[in-house]
């Protein structure tokens, strides 16, 4: 047995093929440290999964942070740079417009100022975690060429060390600044704008609600619906007629890697951006990407209850999921997590299992200030020129002189563009900042609850915007759409920006009563896949994420449906099926098969519609990675149909915001789902066939039936004439699916050439869990692609567990997730001991 001290740590490693050291993982004889100390235990299963072992809360996430610093060593540095904008100290200034952004947008004193605050209890947890991280790090300083991850050797810099506050960061980076602050006020309100120049203000309203609207009675929700909502569009603001002129925020661009290529600010990048969107849709852009699917039922013949969690963070190298096990002091729970957050997002505690999507809903709003043409340190508020607020943040750029900004914060919130030479200032309001990391330690201590309403109570404290679910062990379920969001004034309209002098500030935060929840749900199941929560809940501003019947939602729903009564396998089995499925298809092809009923239809074009009408509506590529005849044919219908409908009307500056198949022929983001163009196309589709008028008509006075017939023959006669008249062979290339080297917002997280790839895209989680509920406890398993690991060695070589749970995700099997410490035991492959100093 080895011992090794360790900036007071005694390590002892044990590998349990060599030998197996009982249920303490110790030998009798191992050596006892001259301090008091607890044993902290990490046991590894043969995936590299850990599970901690301690007396106390400290000895647990210690244990966690140690564990993580061994596996994503490389990745967590820069995820805490990417959070705290210090990515270019280390990568030099082509990182420096982001981390202006990062520094200047966000208010990173607040998160300081929270985990300052917090009690004794709760920040012990985040201090244990960072003081893991330390002694791993501490540990390679030993032997750096042999240990150091090769990304460090790749980038020449060292690791730095960790601290409480870095831990909160990297749940507020990861959580709050992608996933609450979705916005994109600023893009509509350009929209609108052109819209207005192009068609006047009445047509250009009644165009913008065609495809940007807040309610509707037809779009699938998590909670069921028991009557109408008024979906009426409002009417126009008169404040619009007082905004300046919109040209958007500035955006990440990104090249063809996922590599930050820098800000749309410029015009050669904004271009490429345009282009992006055109090609791939919203869904590649993180900045825009939904994300992840759950489905649960109670219905089952074999089981009480059971989940399945789909979380669609991205593709990456190492990959954006960690596992995790953790058992003592107030902990003993199993599950996995987004990038190896201190909260576990996906688990169990053995009494309930919980999961998650995100919410998507609007808990942001822009605002436009007057800047006093005296002083532009000041803005007009309430009448009054008042100051912002202020500080400095110097920036550390790698090759060259440190780069001092100001950032600037309003009554409303952080001030994002500030143009002195135009007399204005953009601000964003956030109903989460200064309260993100409430939501970090209601997530922590959710692991505690074993009974629902005390996890639905806890759920309360959580502000920022994500679907949470839960099951006990006897199979109850519910769901709650988490987060504060605001009580606008009057007025407001949610999907634009607002006039900044008082008038439109917010009144305060709804009651977590107003957050849409349901214990018990009478159906049996629940299911979300980023859809509208329930009936009276409005849509975001955010431009793809108008809740519609053309929802992707849809088929979970109906394969719940007829899964009642079925076996937990074959509830499991629906992820086989939605994978892959097309989205699109089941809403645009009976109206397809209408239109075309009474046509006489040339032998090809016949030929053609039996293709899509006898198709499974799966996107499988084949061995050569292409896809078959049906798919191909999808693709190049509904890409002409989008052009017919949609490009007249927008015209060509705002062509991309509808031109997006979002099919698999181009590389994808996290997650596929239907195109803007399709949904509003459905919605005027629907509108027409129950009698009624569309208050914008996008088919020129034309009937459906006439656009839908042109649009597919046009479609049908390019394929002729690119592919020729054997439909059977028509066929397109399957965009590969890979997992890149970068994370969410470009930077960096491995070795430039650590990268994978599948053929095809698989629309599913980064990671599936499973948990059944059996009655007596809950069952779970997992499984979390490439693998636990995911760097390379300095050698070039592949770390342990670099990719071996590919194959497993790649066939939709799973590996055990063992919960009490003797299954634990029995599945360990590997036991660490560290002696932590009480």
């Amino acid at each position: 047995m080895k011992r090794t001290a360790l900036a007071g740590i005694a390590l002892i490693g044990i590998c349990l093929q060599a030998c197996h050291t009982g249920p303490g993982g110790a030998d009798a004889g191992a050596p006892v440290a001259a301090t008091r100390t607890e044993a902290v235990t990490l046991y590894r299963d043969r995936y590299g999964t850990p599970h901690v072992f301690a007396e106390s809360n400290r000895g647990v996430y210690f244990g966690y942070g140690y564990a993580v610093a061994q596996d994503r060593l490389f990745q967590m540095e820069m995820l805490k740079r990417t959070a705290t904008g210090t990515v270019s100290a280390v990568l030099g200034e082509d990182y420096l417009d982001l981390d202006i952004t990062l520094r200047t947008q966000y208010n990173h004193p607040a998160v300081a100022a929270q985990v300052a605050a917090l009690n004794a209890r709760d920040r012990e947890i985040l201090a244990a975690y960072a003081e893991g991280f330390n002694a791993r790090i501490d540990e390679l300083a030993t032997d750096r060429g042999a240990l150091l991850p090769k990304p460090f050797i790749d980038y020449d810099f060292a690791p730095s060390r960790w601290s409480a506050q870095d831990v909160a960061a990297i749940f507020v980076g990861a959580i709050a600044h992608r996933y609450a602050d979705f916005n994109s006020e600023r893009d509509n309100l350009a929209f609108l704008q052109a819209m207005e120049a192009r068609h006047g203000k009445r047509a250009a309203w009644a165009l913008f609600n065609s495809v940007k609207w807040l309610y509707d009675n037809t779009s699938p929700t998590t909670i069921a619906r028991t009557g109408e909502v008024d979906d009426n569009a409002p009417p126009r603001p008169a404040y619009l007629d007082e905004l300046a002129p919109s040209k958007g925020p500035s955006r990440m661009v990104f090249d063809d890697t996922g590599k930050l290529a820098g800000l749309s600010s410029t015009p050669e990048l904004a271009s490429q951006l345009r282009q992006q969107l055109t090609r791939s849709g919203f869904g590649a852009h993180p900045e825009f990407a939904p994300a992840s699917n759950f489905w649960a039922m109670n219905t089952l013949g074999d089981a009480r209850g059971a989940l399945l969690n789909g979380p669609q963070f991205g593709f990456s190298m190492p990959g954006y999921v960690y596992g995790i096990g953790l058992h003592g002091g107030d902990f003993d729970v199993v599950g996995n997590t987004l990038l190896a957050l201190p909260s576990l997002l996906f688990a169990h505690n053995n009494a309930i299992a919980w999961g998650s999507t995100a919410g998507l809903s609007d808990q942001t709003d822009e605002y436009l200030l007057r800047l006093n043409p005296d002083n532009p340190g000041q803005y007009r508020h309430n009448g009054n020129w008042v100051d912002f607020d202020t500080w400095e943040e110097t920036i550390h750029v790698r090759g060259r002189p440190p780069v001092t900004v100001t950032a600037r914060r309003a009554v409303q919130g952080m001030v994002l563009d500030h143009r002195p030479m135009e007399g204005i200032a953009w601000a964003r309001a956030r109903a989460w900042e200064g309260k993100a990391v409430d939501s970090l330690m209601a997530w922590i201590w959710l692991a505690v609850d074993k009974a629902l309403p005390a996890a639905v109570d806890r759920i309360g404290a959580k502000v920022t915007n994500i679907n949470m679910y839960l099951m006990d062990k006897t199979g109850r379920l519910a769901y709650i759409h988490s987060g504060r969001y605001p009580q606008r004034a009057a007025g407001h309209d949610s999907r634009l920006p607002a006039v900044g002098d008082g008038r439109a500030d917010w009144a305060g935060l709804r009651p977590y009563a107003d957050n849409p929840k349901t214990l018990d749900p009478h159906q049996g199941y629940i299911v979300n896949w980023n859809n509208r929560p329930a009936q009276n809940w409005r849509s975001s501003d955010l431009w793809n994420l108008t809740w519609a019947r053309a929802d992707r939602a849809q088929v979970l729903i109906d394969a719940m449906r007829a899964a009642r009564g079925g076996t937990v396998q074959q509830m499991v089995d629906i992820n086989r099926r939605s994978t892959f499925a097309d989205v699109n298809l089941p809403f645009l092809l009976p109206y397809l098969e209408n239109a075309l009923a009474d046509r006489e239809l040339q032998a090809t074009r016949m030929q053609a519609l039996a293709l899509l009408r006898n198709w499974d509506g799966q996107w499988r590529a084949d061995g050569k990675g292409q896809f078959g005849p049906a798919a191909t044919l999808m693709e190049a219908w509904v890409r002409a149909l989008l052009e017919q409908v949609f490009q007249d009307d927008v015209g060509g500056d705002f062509w991309h915001l509808f031109a997006a198949t979002n099919y698999p022929t181009t590389r994808q983001g996290p997650s596929i789902g239907n195109p803007v163009g399709v949904k509003a196309l459905v919605r005027q589709l629907d509108t027409l066939a129950a009698g009624g008028q569309p208050a914008y008509d996008f088919l020129n006075g034309q009937s459906p039936d006439t656009v839908l017939a042109h649009s597919f023959i046009t479609a049908v006669d390019a394929l002729r004439a690119s592919q020729g008249e054997e439909v059977g062979a028509w066929r397109v290339d399957a965009a590969p699916m890979q997992w890149a080297p970068v994370n969410f917002r470009g930077v960096p997280q491995a070795s430039e050439d650590n990268l994978l790839s599948v053929p095809t895209y698989q629309n599913r989680g980064s990671e599936n869990n499973v948990f059944v509920a059996t009655g007596t406890g809950i069952e779970g398993r997992d499984v979390i692609p490439p693998g636990q690991g995911g760097h390379l060695l300095p050698d070039g070589s592949p770390a342990p567990h670099y990719d071996d749970q590919l194959e497993l995700y790649k066939r939709f099997e799973y590996k055990a997730l063992p919960f009490s410490r003797a299954a634990v035991e029995r599945a360990a492959a590997s036991v660490t001991e560290l002696r932590l100093p009480r």
